[in-house]
């Protein structure tokens, strides 16, 4: 993954899944980044699910960010969905070098 991506405004599309309408970027062939900056929010990496089913387990993410008090971004890169969240802990932070 890379470090970060700005989201304009003009490439922020929806997408609709199980009757949750979220904000979404399609980056197509691009490396993915760990954080996503929307509007001077961080949203940092949170999972990535397959393209292909990848709407029978999103709700269940979402509604846990949500109930967390996190507000998610959804970005597609190659053939998978990666959700990003707001206020979650970045990955691999805290780790000991190497660790």
């Amino acid at each position: 993954m890379e470090g970060v991506h700005e989201v304009h405004e003009g490439q922020l599309e929806t997408l609709a899944a199980d009757g949750m309408e979220l904000p979404y970027v399609e980056y197509g062939q691009v490396e993915p980044a760990v954080k996503l900056v929307w509007n001077g929010e961080e949203y940092w990496y949170h999972r990535t699910l397959p393209v292909k089913g990848y709407g029978a387990v999103m709700a269940r993410h979402i509604h846990a960010l949500e109930a967390e008090g996190h507000k998610p971004v959804l970005a597609r890169f190659y053939d998978r969905i990666y959700i990003y969240a707001t206020g979650i802990t970045p990955i691999g932070a805290g780790k000991p070098p190497g660790g």
